[in-house]
């Protein structure tokens, strides 16, 4: 991203969680608390029973956030307010659920509140909470609505979310900034009504380029009309806001969205591990011989139909059982990983290297004619005995056989009976027909 664009992204007030201090007199929640958030959050937190304790506390040490209870043996009335005027991020746990102080509570600038029920269920959500809040710094908010009060509104609680966000004030600039010069922001919440370019047409636009896992919109509009509301959904919002609407239903609908959207990245993040887990080998990360087969179907279609031919290179590690069997089996792995790595260095980018079985390797290069292919398999056999120093103990060099033709099988079937003939041949060298 360029420094001109990275400037439009308010991220200043982002800062991580590191260091918590939790205010609370009832010793068994503040230890049950303290114990999850240090073994499972990594955190360096302390612990106050009153008040006093904690401004003695907070002189010592800066705290990234203050969990406290609303109520201390000591408490004076001020030490809430005083958090707030120095700009402290607090989380606020209460007992009462008075509806009078809940309304007190949800408007004050803090990052939420909670009941005290039971000890289980506030460790679990302050774990929730700080977890987000800590992924949260990775996260851009885009922000597009004319209405400058709405988006200060909006962008007070994304700060306390900690949040970095962007604004725009009408649908042109947002889609000139999100498609035309792909600023990667994470969610768009977006006004329906507004000059120039109107919410549902950016979302429409918007949805031609990203899905709506890729990038989730939150909309908003004061229109009583339900039509405004299903039109936005079917163009691809992934949520719709009523306006005016309270900071605790927004909060709640923006952490909603947010949590999806983190959730079909780790999924989309196990997929690909999973894939690349079934596709390699675990030791040498080659792609492994399943891989092979399935990339050699197509492979085979394509030479057939133009009439060409691939070529195939077999390896196989010279004396690799007296390495393992004289320096163990752990210089062994070392040896095929280090092969591995040449063969990797070596291939092409259209070329499929792997790891055939035991000290086996596999080379499929497509459209190579033989005098190439030769001199390929040359460099690999050149590559791999001056991988390893003269200083070693042992040497380490490979017998390569290789073939070409148009059938995956018979072409294999040949360069194995090559290397086959490369090891009787005196090893080290490269056999053909």
């Amino acid at each position: 991203m360029s420094s001109e664009k990275s400037q439009l992204i308010k991220d200043k007030h982002c800062r991580p969680i590191k260091r918590v201090l939790i205010v609370e007199d009832t010793l068994a929640l503040s230890d049950d608390i303290q114990i999850v958030l240090i073994d499972s959050l990594d955190l360096i937190c302390e612990v106050a029973g009153t008040e006093t304790e904690a401004t003695s506390l907070r002189q010592l040490h800066t705290y990234d956030l203050i969990i406290t209870d609303i109520h201390l043996p000591d408490s004076s009335g001020n030490f809430i307010a005083k958090l707030i005027r120095d700009k402290q991020r607090i989380l606020i746990m209460t007992s009462s659920e008075d509806e009078e102080q809940r309304d007190k509570l949800t408007a004050l600038p803090i990052v939420d509140y909670l009941y005290k029920t039971d000890i289980k269920t506030v460790v679990n959500y302050l774990h929730r909470t700080i977890s987000r809040l800590n992924d949260n710094i990775y996260r851009v908010i885009a922000v597009c609505d004319d209405s400058k009060v709405f988006r200060m509104r909006i962008i007070q609680a994304l700060e306390h979310e900690n949040l970095a966000y962007i604004e725009f004030v009408n649908g042109r600039e947002a889609k000139e900034a999100i498609v035309d010069q792909r600023i990667k922001v994470d969610l768009l919440i977006t006004d329906v009504y507004m000059p120039e370019m109107n919410g549902t047409d950016l979302v429409r636009h918007i949805r031609l380029h990203f899905s709506l896992n890729e990038l989730p919109i939150l909309a908003l509009s004061s229109s009583e009309d339900s039509k405004v509301v299903i039109e936005m959904l079917k163009m691809g919002s992934n949520d719709y806001l009523h306006k005016p609407f309270s900071k605790e239903e927004f909060l709640l609908r923006l952490n909603t969205v947010l949590d999806q959207y983190r959730l079909h990245k780790e999924n989309k993040l196990l997929i690909r591990e999973l894939k690349s887990a079934a596709s390699t080998d675990f030791l040498t990360k080659l792609y492994n011989r399943a891989y092979f087969y399935d990339v050699a179907e197509p492979i085979e279609t394509q030479v057939g139909r133009d009439h060409e031919s691939f070529g195939v290179v077999m390896i196989d590690v010279d004396d690799f059982k007296k390495i393992n069997d004289t320096h163990g089996h752990e210089i062994g792995d070392q040896v095929l990983k280090k092969i591995a790595e040449t063969i990797k260095n070596v291939a092409r980018k259209s070329d499929i290297p792997c790891r055939w079985g035991g000290e086996e390797f596999l080379v499929l290069s497509p459209k190579t004619p033989l005098e190439q292919l030769k001199d390929f398999a040359e460099r690999i056999r050149l590559s791999i005995e001056d991988a390893y120093p003269d200083s070693l103990p042992f040497a380490v060099t490979a017998s390569l056989g290789i073939a070409i033709g148009d059938k995956v099988d018979p072409v294999i079937s040949q360069a194995d009976q090559m290397l086959y003939k490369a090891k009787h041949a005196g090893k080290n060298r490269i056999c053909f027909e």
